[in-house]
């Protein structure tokens, strides 16, 4: 599968300027570390996820379960040998005979054998053909009741085919959340380290100053509180970047040993989509509605069959048989004597208790399906408008908070003019510098979610990768 309208390949709407956010204090040394783009991790997902590995073993094993349902239905060889030895006080005596066996069973629940035997009885031998026919007169003749078992298999094999598409669509959403939390852990690193800069410039200017008698000690010991701290939350920044690289790592099956780096745009598209098209797209691409209608249809297809399995086991069964016996195995094989016999069989409870139960159960499981198919289209509006509102509620998040960001660093300039003139002391430059990392954090947060909100709005309307054929 590959992936619908990824957004590197998007005309870019709106970006975060660069200047704001400063630069790291050294470079990636792109030498040594495995630069992926957004688009390689998410391709390196679908390739080696183990979650995905799994799916992809219950897909094998659906196919097997067909193979196995079908087997019924193909012509079986079975040898057979006996070897006999009778004794009593007076005498001992051997037997041994070698035949083989086909079987054959057709969708109208017709079954036909065949059995070429030869016998060595004491000193004669004896050669015969059997031939038989088997036909279910009340339960034969149904091809949906003698498949059920092929129906079941298959069944069961589209189920995991889109329970694998569902996990394709999961692993692209958790692809695209790790990457950008390293992104994110990256940029609040390099938030603080500047953060931690600007800090340490003013801690030092302080007690130069207080030295001049143009700041007051409670000065210093503000800037040097706020530098402990501000240096305290970069070596937090620091160890969470890490912890989402190793997550990254997992996620993609990587050695955690692996120096790795990731490039992905801080841009965003603006989704120009209605919510009531948001809905429509849902309702026609959730391959959760297409499972929900299967279930349903099963469930039916089951109470058919258990309807029909109300009906008492009676076949008809005709036997041939063409045999003959000599003193050798040529004389044995003339076939000058034949048999044949027709028989009416049943064994059953004519008050069918176990059947009649199980089909109303049947129908209980179809109602059921009816109101899980119900449910699930609710649940798939449901979702389409909340990741709908929440993408308009994150553009609105990025005007507030690229607007604060601005008002900020004007509030930080003026507060550090009116300390450097002796104007003020630093509470307001350390509240402004607070103002500032904090309005930056929520930028990139709030950027960082809009990015992934996109990815989860094509989520649930069933447009991230191509559906199943």
């Amino acid at each position: 599968s590959t992936v619908a309208d990824t957004a590197p390949g998007f005309p870019v709407d709106g970006k975060i300027p660069s200047a704001t956010f400063p630069a790291a204090e050294t470079a990636i040394d792109k030498t040594t570390a495995k630069v992926m783009s957004l688009e390689e991790i998410i391709n390196r997902a679908l390739e080696a996820n183990r979650t995905l590995e799994d799916s992809k073993d219950q897909i094998d094993r659906s196919r097997f379960s067909i193979i196995a349902a079908e087997a019924e239905f193909e012509l079986k060889v079975q040898p057979a040998a006996r070897v006999d030895r009778i004794g009593s006080n007076n005498d001992t005596d051997s037997s041994f005979g070698v035949g083989i066996d086909l079987q054959k069973k057709f969708s109208v629940g017709t079954e036909i054998g065949a059995r070429p035997d030869v016998q060595k009885l004491a000193d004669d031998y004896q050669s015969r053909v059997d031939l038989s026919l088997s036909q279910p007169l009340l339960r034969g003749f149904n091809r949906e009741f003698n498949l059920s078992n092929i129906q079941n298999a298959e069944f069961g094999a589209r189920t995991f085919r889109r329970s694998f598409y569902l996990t394709q669509v999961n692993i692209v959403v958790s692809a695209v959340s790790a990457a950008y939390d390293v992104v994110r852990q990256r940029e609040l690193v390099r938030i603080n380290e500047a953060s931690a800069r600007r800090l340490k410039t003013h801690a030092e200017a302080s007690k130069a100053k207080e030295k001049i008698g143009l700041a007051t000690p409670i000065d210093t010991y503000r800037a040097l509180i706020q530098l402990n701290d501000a240096e305290d939350n970069l070596a937090t920044a620091r160890e969470a970047y890490y912890v989402a690289l190793d997550n990254l790592k997992i996620l993609l099956a990587l050695p955690l040993s692996e120096v790795l780096e990731v490039e992905a745009p801080l841009e965003y598209n603006l989704f120009r989509i209605s919510e009531e098209e948001a809905i429509k797209a849902a309702l026609k691409n959730r391959v959760e509605l297409d499972q929900a209608a299967d279930t349903v249809r099963e469930a039916q297809r089951q109470s058919r069959i258990a309807k029909h399995n109300i009906l008492p086991d009676m076949n008809v069964v005709l036997n041939y048989s063409r045999f003959d016996r000599g003193d050798t195995l040529s004389r044995s094989s003339s076939f000058d004597e034949e048999a044949w016999g027709v028989s009416l069989v049943t064994s059953t409870d004519m008050k069918r208790t176990v059947e009649r139960a199980n089909y109303e159960q049947a129908l209980i499981s179809v109602k059921g399906a009816r109101r899980s198919e119900s449910l699930q289209q609710d649940e798939v509006v449901r979702e389409a408008k909340r990741e709908h509102r929440n993408l308009r509620r994150q553009e609105q998040r990025i005007k507030i908070q690229q607007d604060q960001i601005q008002d900020s660093k004007g509030q930080l300039e003026l507060a550090q003019i009116k300390f450097r003139w002796g104007l003020a002391d630093n509470f307001d430059v350390i509240n402004a510098e607070e103002t500032l990392r904090r309005a930056q954090t929520n930028l990139l947060s709030v950027v960082i979610d809009y990015i992934i909100g996109t990815y989860r709005l094509r989520k649930v309307m069933g447009t991230l990768i191509d559906r199943p054929k």
